[in-house]
């Protein structure tokens, strides 16, 4: 059941589990040959949600704060300087048995929160399903590119769950999290090496 009402004992669990998770996340990508890191808080504030900084023009100071997603990590082979963002969740698999479909919920404004920060990072939404562990065909860790949700690129489902604005994301959108590493990148504009694309 997807519920909003927890107690203070059920929200310390729950975060602990996402902290579990979020390490596991970080050492899966080791393994793979890359690096992971996690995401700090901002020295002097008293939020200790990590947060990164953007150009804000109708702000007093020309820039703002944004919720970070979690973690910040590279890929084996990609040119050194160039690291995505990862937004790293457990989530209950839900079943559409009219339309025989599994899905997973995404609340709208944590889908607003990692959009804001695709558009200045390569941003990745990661989920841990504890429901497929270890069941055949199917994959207990999967991920997908932000851009992916993108009104021009995908039609979502929206629904009221808890009396929040949810989308429904099938599984279909996720790729195994095992094939991250087989992805393709984006010509980097932060290293040294020549542009393999012509000068205008």
């Amino acid at each position: 059941m997807y519920s909003t009402n927890r107690t203070s004992e059920q929200f310390f669990e729950a975060k602990a589990k996402g902290q579990k998770a979020e390490k596991t996340f970080m050492e899966m990508i080791a393994l793979m040959g890359g690096t992971a890191s996690s995401l700090g808080t901002v020295p002097t504030r008293t939020d200790p949600t990590p947060r990164f900084t953007r150009p804000h023009a109708s702000s007093e100071n020309g820039f703002c704060y944004s919720v970070s997603p979690d973690i910040l990590f590279t890929l084996p082979d990609q040119p050194k300087g160039f690291a995505s963002l990862a937004q790293v969740k457990i989530k209950k698999v839900q079943r559409e048995t009219s339309k025989n479909w599994l899905y997973v919920y995404l609340d709208e404004a944590e889908l607003h929160r990692m959009n804001i920060a695709s558009q200045f990072y390569d941003v990745f939404f990661v989920i841990y399903l504890p429901d497929l562990e270890g069941i055949d065909g199917f994959h207990s860790w999967m991920w997908l590119n932000i851009d992916q949700l993108k009104p021009e690129r995908a039609t979502l489902i929206k629904r009221r769950v808890c009396d929040k604005p949810t989308f429904l994301l099938p599984l279909d959108l996720f790729q195994p999290l095992s094939e991250i590493t087989k992805r393709t990148l984006n010509e980097p504009a932060n290293t040294n090496t020549a542009s393999a694309t012509p000068a205008a």
